[in-house]
Parts: structure tokens; C-alpha cells; sequence
């Protein structure tokens, strides 16, 4: 049997979604520094680590989300008590939020037992099984097309389907160089890192056009990349003075600016645009 099937992620092409309880540690993600919003962590690179990891607490989850739980069965019960035969409290949908409930004096860990964690739902207090929701609000946009989507961490397994460029998805967890991504129909499926994409951590801090929006232009050619760093991915090259529109300054290396062409997040090197920026 090979390893994927056995850390039990095979469970998730059949619509029993889990979510593990290990949390990323050697293999977490590349922390940088926002001028503007300070600490923040991409997700798109996480290090080198083999076999399933977890999503849960990771990708930059901050104080305002970190008791956010999205449903990514098709459907899911919210129970009285933590078990499956007390009464029902609610059902939920593909996609719903909820919002777990915080253990006392201890920051931002969350209530569970028995497999459970517990909720509050539309003013009402529960439990949901912890399979059939992931604890994070990582997602990804695609930044390229026909991006192949498998039904296990092998580039040579069944395709299930071919994502489209811009297309959002969540991540539900990390498989070697996968990321395992919820599908609109509540599946499972693998795709791979290596593909050219966005994290979306960094619409939290923006959302509602906040940022510095410094006008530059660039000086030569220069590459836009998905994130603050020459080991992450090039989305194009541009032309020398093409102009962009600078909203922050990451690491105080590289630009975070809005690539004209998507309208999407992206960043460049500082050196490489002229833009007063202080």
C-alpha cells in the first residue's frame, strides 16, 4: 500500500474529510515583516518535510480568525453534546463558517473532546466532528491554467480535473510538494505547489483598500513574483517603466504591489522599481 493511503488522506477522495491534529513546526511556513501590518506568514512555501501535515493554525491564522471553522463535507450536524447520538442542534452546508469556542486562559486554543470540537452557531452552543471541518482560512488563487488536480500526491495518479487560472480554493492540508485543496463539490483533490499561485493571507490586511497605493515605475525589466522572495515563482516579467501601484514593503526588500493584468496581489523587487516610498 503506498504511504499516502496509509496516514489515512485516502479517507478524503471518499468525503470523509480530515484535518489531523499535527501542526506544522520544523516544516512551517517563511515569516516576513509588513511595514505596515507587521509579522505575517506565507503559506505557498512551507519547507522541507515529507508525508501529511496539517493545515490547522497554519498560514498566518491571526488573533481575528483563529476561531474560525469552515465545514467541508457537503453537509455536517451540530450536536448538543459531543457524541452522535444527543440531540441535534443544527445542520450545516458546504462552505458555512462557525465559530469554535475558546478554552479559558489559554489564548487561542479551542474547546474539543472526543473527536468534537465545540461551536457556536447562530447564537447557539454544540459540538461538530472535527472531520468534517478544517481550522484555517488559507486559501490559494491560481495564477495560471489547466492547473491538474489529482486524486493522490502522484503526478502520475488519475487527474480528477483541470483548474482554472484564477480560481480560489482552501486548503485543508499539505501533502510532501501537494497542497490538498477542498473542491466545490466538497472532494478532496492534490495539486502542486509548484504551480504558479497567491496566498491569500495578504487579502486579510488589504482588504477594503488599505495599504500605501505609492505609484512607481520600473527601472529595466523586472519580475513579478507570487511572494517576497527570488525562490518563489515569476507570474511575468515586465517591461522597463511599466508603472505599478506600491501597497506595502515587505522585509524592507520587496514591494507588495497590484498586478495590473489580474488585478491580484503580487510583489517585485525594490530595487528594481523607482516609487517614493518612505
Amino acid at each position: 500500500m503506498k504511504a499516502w493511503m496509509k496516514t489515512g488522506i485516502g479517507a478524503l477522495l471518499c468525503g470523509v474529510m480530515m484535518t489531523g491534529g499535527a501542526a506544522l513546526a520544523d516544516g512551517s511556513g517563511e515569516w516576513h515583516t509588513s511595514r505596515l501590518n507587521g509579522p505575517v506568514q506565507l503559506a505557498s512555501y512551507v519547507g522541507d518535510y515529507d508525508g501529511y501535515q496539517s493545515v490547522d493554525g497554519f498560514g498566518g491564522v491571526t488573533a481575528s480568525d483563529a476561531f474560525t471553522l469552515t465545514v467541508i463535507s457537503k453537509s455536517a450536524t451540530v450536536w448538543s453534546e459531543a457524541k452522535t447520538s444527543s440531540g441535534k442542534v443544527a445542520s450545516v452546508k458546504h462552505g458555512e463558517n462557525l465559530t469554535a469556542v475558546q478554552l479559558p486562559d489559554y489564548g487561542n486554543s479551542i474547546v474539543d473532546k472526543n473527536g468534537f470540537y465545540q461551536v457556536e452557531y447562530k447564537g447557539k452552543k454544540g459540538w461538530i466532528n472535527m472531520d468534517y471541518v478544517v481550522h484555517n482560512v488559507l486559501e490559494i488563487t491560481l495564477l495560471e491554467s489547466n492547473v491538474p488536480a489529482y486524486i493522490a500526491p502522484d503526478r502520475n495518479s488519475k487527474k480528477v480535473g483541470s483548474l482554472s487560472k484564477m480560481t480560489t480554493y482552501r486548503v485543508i492540508g499539505f501533502y510532501d510538494d501537494f497542497y490538498i485543496i477542498n473542491l466545490r463539490d466538497a472532494a478532496a483533490a492534490y495539486i502542486p505547489m509548484s504551480v504558479k499561485h497567491r496566498d491569500n493571507r495578504f487579502d486579510v490586511n488589504y482588504h477594503g483598500g488599505g495599504g500605501m497605493h505609492v505609484k512607481g515605475v520600473t527601472e529595466g525589466k523586472a519580475n513579478l513574483r507570487t511572494g517576497p522572495g527570488d525562490n518563489y515563482p515569476v507570474i511575468r516579467e515586465l517591461k522597463s517603466g511599466t508603472q505599478v501601484e506600491v501597497c506595502d514593503v515587505i522585509d524592507d526588500e520587496w514591494y507588495l504591489v497590484t498586478d495590473s493584468e489580474s488585478g491580484q496581489w503580487a510583489f517585485i523587487a525594490e530595487y528594481d522599481v523607482d516609487a517614493d516610498v518612505f
